[in-house]
């Protein structure tokens, strides 16, 4: 499934969370008892605030030179 919404993205397997893939299902299960959705790929490619794809993350900081000055020699 998770292969099948990376395709509908366009979007490499590697960017898609499958933590987050199986917690939507519930969210379409519920659009899909509301006669809201009949294709759970597109209804999960299509949902943004899910967290499907995953966040690019920030490359760590430097430590404050001035909070470790006093391990220097």
């Amino acid at each position: 499934m998770t292969d099948g919404i990376a395709q509908e993205l366009h979007r490499p397997y590697a960017e898609l969370s499958v933590e987050m893939v199986y917690r939507g299902l519930y969210h379409y299960t519920q659009a899909h008892k509301r006669a809201e959705s009949d294709d759970v790929i597109q209804y999960l490619a299509q949902q943004t605030d899910l967290g499907i794809v995953k966040r690019i993350k920030k490359p760590p900081k430097p430590p404050d030179k001035r909070l470790t000055s006093w391990l220097e020699p």
